[in-house]
């Protein structure tokens, strides 16, 4: 079944032939001496998510939330971090989520179902102040000091160390003790989060889980997370982040042939398909696709939109320049899509269209009539590639484009009309 507008759900397919990064990260995490802390670092939109998910099947065989009792070397924790911020205690939601999914991924009985209810259960309230353990008993009494602790509750709060002691026996006792097995928790969104909870959820992780048995999983957008944290008056955030995060594996740029390729799977409505052939022999020649698979979804429900309009599929198909039509129905859908204000002008004023190719062959933003493009950034100068954020939608990617259009004849207005008709 075709989809007519697509959604930004993450998915477990591989979207940008990343196999061998989410097999060699998934390796990392079964072959590590923890604790150990991981980073999966890209940009915003840029499949962060996706690759925790296809790092989670990769580990499991089985989707986040998808729980059957587990059979693998590691038991995965899911835990979403921008879901809890509000919480005034984000680490408490961290290990809460850490006792339920144990509990569904591993049958635990007997003295292991107490131990794993004491250590946790003594860390929740820790953290909000309330009754606790009256005294730290020896590890191999913990049952003893668990009835003792069910029966009267005392007031004698724990020391960080003892609680991450507790908690170091509990889950020990889940994966089995003399066990290879691990906890692997994949933390997700945290770059969402305000730097107040940002950094709460990061001194508890570094207080709480820097355990032998535990290796975090973090898919972040770096630059976020370290700007959070100067927010959150932290000095030096990147030493801060390498203190947790001993590992960091950038998510692999695609291919001009890649991004190519996802925009066209994504285009699968019958009122798209036969014009697929004509947008790859464009897309083969530019460059013009963000590195974002989140933007290049947004870019596909343009394009949909457009190509249901039955004037402007008329006009494709009685061009007899099918590169040139092409190529402009493609610099109209990313101008709608990414760049408001040069759209803004251009649905006033065709004729804006030159301004635009100007700027495209000289970006000069002290030219008053390239004020629209005041926020762009370019990514040509001349013939210069100049370097750009690959997943920013700011950055003007049709200058190669719009020259080679205004190379074989201007770009005039009854030309243009039919690519900015209103789509139904």
């Amino acid at each position: 079944m075709s989809e007519l507008s697509h959604n930004d759900d993450p998915t477990e397919l591989d979207a940008f032939n990343q196999e061998a990064f989410i097999k060699n990260i998934a390796e990392i995490i079964k072959q590590c001496k923890p604790p150990k802390g991981i980073a999966i670092n890209g940009y915003w939109g840029c499949g962060k998510t996706s690759a925790l998910i296809q790092i989670h099947k990769e580990l499991t065989g089985q989707l986040p939330h998808d729980y059957k009792r587990g059979s693998s070397d590691v038991i995965p924790i899911w835990f979403e971090a921008w879901r809890y911020q509000n919480e005034n205690q984000p680490i408490v939601a961290l290990l809460q989520e850490i006792r339920a999914q144990i509990g569904l991924w591993r049958k635990v009985g007997g003295n292991a179902r107490k131990l794993t209810r004491i250590a946790f259960d003594s860390t929740f309230e820790m953290v909000s102040q309330a009754t606790q353990f009256a005294n730290l008993p020896s590890l191999d009494k913990i049952t003893g000091a668990a009835n003792r602790w069910e029966s009267q509750r005392r007031e004698t709060p724990l020391a960080s160390q003892e609680l991450r002691e507790l908690m170091q026996a509990a889950i020990s006792q889940v994966l089995g003790k003399g066990s290879d097995k691990r906890l692997v928790i994949l933390i997700d969104d945290l770059d969402r989060c305000t730097p107040k909870v940002a950094l709460q959820l990061l001194e508890g992780i570094k207080v709480y889980l820097n355990l032998n048995n535990c290796v975090l999983v973090f898919a972040m957008d770096q630059r976020q997370i370290e700007n959070a944290l100067k927010e959150a008056k932290i000095e030096q955030p990147h030493e801060y982040l390498e203190k947790i995060c001993q590992d960091t594996h950038h998510l692999p740029l695609p291919s001009q042939a890649t991004k190519t390729e996802y925009l066209l799977a994504l285009l699968n409505d019958q009122d798209c398909l036969p014009h697929k052939n004509s947008l790859k022999t464009v897309l083969d020649t530019y460059d013009c696709l963000p590195a974002n698979p989140r933007k290049i979804k947004i870019l596909s429900n343009r394009l949909w939109l457009m190509l249901r309009n039955p004037a402007l599929k008329n006009h494709l198909t009685a061009q007899t320049n099918k590169t040139r039509a092409y190529s402009l129905l493609l610099a109209v859908a990313c101008i709608q899509t990414f760049h408001r204000l040069v759209n803004e002008q251009l649905e006033k004023n065709p004729l804006y269209i030159q301004t635009v190719v100007d700027y495209a062959k000289t970006p000069d933003p002290a030219n008053p009539l390239h004020k629209p493009m005041e926020d762009l950034q370019p990514s040509f100068d001349g013939d210069k590639q100049l370097p750009v954020n690959p997943s920013d939608s700011n950055v003007f990617r049709l200058h190669r484009l719009f020259k080679d259009l205004d190379t074989q004849a201007p770009i005039i207005e009854d030309e243009l009309k039919p690519y900015l008709g209103k789509p139904l």
